[in-house]
């Protein structure tokens, strides 16, 4: 089965490692540079003792990856008691709420000039916004444009289905994508839904941004009994 001396000398050593020092299989494979599998066929006629077994269940219960799970799991229950407490800080969203709450979305995120229209890549900011408009505007889905920004590469036509689908604006009124030229130096792939441009179209719908910015000056200006 052993033959070459080079490789009779790494199988003896590995048996060696195994029986008399009690390595694990990966220690081994460490040590003599061959696979695990390789080291699991020459070793596996071998049995540990209980002190040598007692030293492998050590070993992998101190491991820096065991350590490194054990905190994640650790980390991840306390984060899941910080959002079922969160869940109860907020109980309901009346009409005014949701006013303010789209009017500092628009104010962080949209349009400043020119349209009244909202960019990002969050399908359910998307989804906010449209629900948004159509309540405080009586703007229907079918009266908005949209525009991607996607990468080289990207199926535009799976993704203008998917964004059509999350917020009911029909395939007819997505225009030409902007599709980011391959090897200009960007990560592809990081957006697989791409960037959305969402514009309110018709006439005098300009003076909707007008109004959502008056909004959040309001807001801004309330703002400052709580300083």
């Amino acid at each position: 089965m052993v033959r070459q001396p080079r490789k009779r000398y790494k199988y003896e050593k590995a048996r060696f490692l195994r029986e008399r020092k009690g390595l694990s299989y990966n220690e081994i494979k460490k040590d003599l540079g061959v696979s695990k599998s390789t080291v699991s066929l020459w070793c596996r006629d071998i049995q540990l003792s209980e002190k040598q077994n007692e030293r492998l269940r050590y070993n992998r219960l101190n491991s820096p990856k065991l350590g490194a799970l054990a905190n994640r799991i650790k980390r991840e229950k306390e984060i899941e008691i910080i959002r079922n407490k969160a869940r109860k800080e907020i109980n309901k969203m009346n009409l005014d709420a949701f006013k303010i709450a789209g009017t500092i979305l628009y104010w962080a995120e949209g349009a400043k000039t020119q349209s009244t229209g909202l960019s990002n890549s969050d399908p359910k900011i998307i989804e906010f916004i449209v629900c948004w408009f159509k309540k405080f505007f009586n703007i229907k889905p079918h009266q908005i444009t949209a525009h991607l920004h996607i990468y080289y590469g990207n199926d535009d036509l799976r993704i203008k289905k998917f964004w059509s689908k999350t917020t009911g604006i029909p395939l007819r009124n997505f225009g030409k994508s902007f599709i980011k030229p391959k090897g200009t130096g960007h990560r592809t792939n990081i957006l697989p839904n791409g960037v959305i441009k969402i514009r309110i179209k018709g006439k005098g719908t300009e003076n909707l941004r007008h109004r959502i910015i008056t909004w959040s000056e309001k807001i801004y200006r309330l703002s400052k009994k709580y300083k």
